[in-house]
């Protein structure tokens, strides 16, 4: 005989709100299901909710990696910091790691895939990557609303460039640039 062991791996953000043992989770824990209850037996349901573990050290795989990523995900210094602490590990990362992390981070559109030679994906320079596409992402709605205020204010294109180019430090070029691109000329 082999023994069964029921593990839920948890990586939700908010807090686990089901049942905790087997008859809770099928829904036989009802009173219409009494005569069912005498023939599945209830185990434990072991939780893994990587928020609460205090050392990962227990996990000897990848999912050490993980569930520590899924712990810090809350605090940007904090994985930062988990990150950089595991660089060689996260600089040729296998692939399944690489989509399960993305996974469980919510991130299958955001990480992109910089695969190494030796078949490994370079996850430090993806969330690098994903960290400027945000800045610049920012700055874009920066310059958006800037060049929409001021058309609103009653200034020409001309006036508008120029002040793209103070405030934003840009060459006149990739100022006219955005302002053709928001101003859909």
């Amino acid at each position: 005989m082999y023994p069964v062991i029921t593990v839920i791996f948890y990586y939700g953000e908010d807090e686990w709100d089901g049942q905790k043992d087997l008859h809770g989770l099928l829904g036989i824990d009802r009173e219409e299901y009494k005569l069912l209850k005498r023939y599945v037996p209830n185990y434990r349901i072991n939780l893994i909710d990587p928020r609460y573990l205090e050392s990962l050290e227990c996990f000897q795989t990848d999912l050490q990696i993980v569930f520590g990523m899924l712990k810090y995900r809350k605090s940007k210094v904090k994985l930062q910091n988990y990150v950089e602490l595991n660089q060689e590990y996260f600089s040729n990362i296998d692939y399944d790691s690489y989509n399960a992390v993305r996974a469980m981070l919510g991130s299958e559109q955001g990480l992109k895939e910089i695969k190494k030679e030796t078949g490994g994906i370079n996850m430090c320079q993806a969330l690098e990557e994903l960290y400027q596409d945000g800045v610049e992402k920012g700055i874009q709605q920066g310059i958006q609303a800037f060049i929409l205020d001021y058309t609103e204010e009653g200034y020409g294109k001309a006036k508008i460039v120029e002040k793209l180019q103070k405030r934003f430090s840009l060459s006149k070029e990739k100022a006219e640039a955005y302002y053709k691109e928001i101003k859909k000329e």
